[in-house]
């Protein structure tokens, strides 16, 4: 998976984001899975992740452990979800949409806090089984 995570950011979105940039003073910085947008006026980047990395396949994993189909459709559809929100908000922000940047910024602290209640539910979850069967 993350050769297709790197060749989206790499061959895809990085292109659309040089394109849009063109001509302004805003410095954009492109990692392998991530790319950071700094506009003149700010002191912090915003930016976001490319979906589907460590963040998924963690609690990913957990769920189809624990055959829990409603968390695995859910944080499916939310990473689903990241492949498109967050590089249209970046869009957004570079055309001056300043509301754009508040929702990177809030985006990132979600998609933070959302790992940690999937992490939380499942390793719950697995202790639960654990102590009920002794197995899975």
């Amino acid at each position: 998976m993350r050769p297709i995570r790197i060749d989206l950011n790499t061959r895809i979105l990085i292109p659309i984001f040089e394109s849009f940039a063109e001509d302004r003073p805003i410095v954009i910085e492109y990692k392998q899975r991530r790319i950071e947008i700094l506009i003149e006026g700010y002191e912090r980047t915003r930016g976001f992740g490319i979906p589907f990395g460590g963040y998924f396949w963690l609690p990913f994993s957990l769920f189809v452990a624990l055959r829990h189909k409603i968390a695995l459709k859910f944080i499916s559809l939310y990473h689903l979800f990241l492949i498109f929100g967050p590089p249209m908000l970046g869009l957004l922000f570079i055309n001056g949409i300043h509301l754009a940047g508040i929702l990177l910024r809030l985006n990132e602290i979600i998609f933070h806090v959302l790992f940690l209640i999937f992490m939380f539910v499942g390793i719950k979850d697995i202790l639960k089984k654990l102590r009920e069967n002794k197995k899975f």
